[in-house]
């Protein structure tokens, strides 16, 4: 009999396109494995298995070890399942359990490409700065030091779709300040990503940041960050 994240997988792999599958490989880089699953196929399975199984009246312990089941599989559609599962049963709930669930991932080294870690940022952690600040603001200042890349990167890139953004300017100028002066091009950027959705509140900000740190910043950060700026 197969586990729910068994299962998971092999359906995931059934839906499989060989051709999108090359294709995302190559556009994502960093040596990713997709199956070429795309994200609305993805969610039906989740939901789909969520059902048979009972999955969100399982107590948390158990859904999570399934969750890290998933995140640790080598191939992209079984992460992001991950991802879209806590986005569907988890959305609006305690986000501390969440926060050091993902943590865990970023630990185990089980998030290592730009895709999956925006998803991440994007789906899971923007909606938390906004509904939960004083559990979320605490976790991501510990990642903004952390040594690895990808737990960096994800300190500061939740801010750009936040509808608070505006809320954090103090936040993101501290977490800007200390990636933008590291030598991977994915904790820059994060800055630049940031940065663009910020000079809609405040351009005269985002043109000083860039020229106090004209020394870190790259041309791409520059582009990103001045796109809304005449």
């Amino acid at each position: 009999m197969h586990t729910p994240s068994q299962l998971l997988q092999s359906r995931l792999t059934a839906l499989g396109d060989e051709k999108k599958a090359r294709w995302l490989e190559n556009y994502v880089k960093h040596d990713i494995r997709s199956k070429g699953v795309g994200i609305p196929q993805i969610r039906e399975v989740v939901k789909a298995v969520a059902k048979e199984h009972g999955l969100d009246q399982q107590p948390t312990e158990a859904q999570f070890e399934i969750l890290n089941d998933l995140m640790q599989q080598p191939f992209t559609e079984d992460k992001l399942a991950a991802i879209l599962y806590l986005q569907l049963y988890w959305k609006g709930m305690d986000a501390q359990p969440q926060l050091d669930l993902i943590s865990h991932w970023f630990d185990q080294r089980w998030i290592s490409d730009w895709n999956v870690c925006d998803w991440l940022c994007v789906r899971l952690l923007s909606p938390m700065v906004d509904r939960s600040p004083e559990q979320a603001l605490p976790v991501l200042k510990n990642w903004n030091s952390d040594p690895y890349l990808w737990t960096a990167r994800a300190s500061l890139a939740p801010f750009a779709q936040c509808k608070s953004i505006a809320e954090h300017i103090d936040t993101i100028e501290s977490f800007s300040m200390t990636l933008i002066r590291r030598e991977e091009r994915f904790c820059k950027t994060s800055v630049g990503w940031v940065l663009r959705e910020y000079s809609r509140h405040d351009k005269d900000f985002v043109l000083q940041f860039l020229e106090e740190h004209k020394d870190w910043v790259t041309p791409e950060v520059v582009k990103n960050a001045r796109k809304y700026i005449s």
